[in-house]
């Protein structure tokens, strides 16, 4: 009943403000509205913050989530794709939406960035508490790295439906005292003030999230599941991308970042690149604009000033 509240809302929005485009974005707001703008007065674009099916995805998600998205897909007008793993599979379900990729970017956490030697042995987690994000693997992880880096500390910080499952792991955890989980912070910069490790274990989301980019803009690495467009990571020398669901694997990157100064500041300088230059916030919005004209122009609509 809220979903269909929702859509009449967007609907009476629609109408009374008369857009030339209206962007949804994320699975319920795609699907919810879908079809609320067509050509010639305006179009709908979706943006596809990663597939809401296959694997990794709960099974709920699984057996929902395509007949879902196929059914409503071939309604856009055009689609925005924030990861390229994900873009074949879009392809294959709307043949004929134009699909456009376009990489998430964020604002640094601080406008500068001191190329400092970076705090010892701090790895910091910053992520919602819930699936597709598995923190129970960070906090079984950590006795790893504690075995071969006795000072080793994981900051962990986020809420969800996975904050008690999560301190009940960390209880349990032979090197509890080493970890430190903090729920909902009111200042993410201080937290990442004090790590050098940004590490995310995920299921299915992951690569360039905004958490995963605050992070870098700071100097923060990332060690990272294989997962989303974290790959580009590896490409460009700025993160650790290792294979999902091995807790032993992701702390040998840990350990190999905390055992080798020079590697580990080399890492920093290329992170905060990847994040502060490589590409900006500005990109993104200029991408951004770009589909508009595009989805616009395609389908005979005025084009965005």
């Amino acid at each position: 009943m809220r979903d269909l509240r929702a859509r009449r809302e967007l609907a009476r929005l629609v109408r009374t403000l008369r857009p030339d485009v209206l962007h949804v974005q994320s699975a319920k707001a795609g699907v919810l509205g879908r079809g609320l703008l067509r050509p010639p007065r305006g179009v709908t674009i979706f943006t596809c913050h990663h597939a809401s099916f296959g694997p990794g995805r709960k099974w709920s998600h699984r057996l929902i989530g395509r007949p879902v998205e196929q059914l409503s897909l071939p309604l856009l007008d055009g689609v925005i794709s924030d990861g390229a793993r994900d873009m074949p599979m879009l392809r294959k379900l709307a043949p004929r939406t134009p699909i456009h990729l376009v990489r998430n970017a964020v604002p640094p956490v601080l406008p500068e960035w001191d190329d400092a030697d970076p705090p010892p042995h701090v790895a910091v987690w910053v992520a919602r508490m819930a699936h597709p994000k598995d923190p129970l693997q960070a906090v079984r992880s950590w006795r790893h790295v504690v075995a071969a880096v006795p000072d080793a500390r994981l900051v962990m910080c986020g809420t969800g439906p996975l904050a008690d499952d999560v301190r009940r792991e960390i209880d349990r955890s032979p090197v509890k005292a080493s970890i430190d989980y903090r729920g909902r912070v009111p200042d993410v910069a201080a937290v990442l003030a004090e790590g050098s490790v940004f590490l995310l274990a995920t299921q299915v989301e992951g690569g360039c999230t905004m958490a995963t980019l605050e992070a870098m803009s700071v100097g923060l690495v990332p060690v990272i599941s294989d997962a989303g467009d974290a790959f580009l990571y590896t490409h460009s020398g700025a993160g650790e991308v290792v294979a999902r669901n091995s807790p032993r694997t992701l702390a040998a990157a840990v350990v190999g970042l905390f055992t080798d100064h020079d590697r580990l500041r080399t890492m920093r300088r290329r992170a905060a690149r990847f994040s502060r230059e490589d590409w900006t916030v500005d990109d993104m919005v200029d991408a951004t604009v770009a589909v508009y004209r595009s989805v616009l122009e395609g389908a005979d609509c005025a084009t965005v000033d």
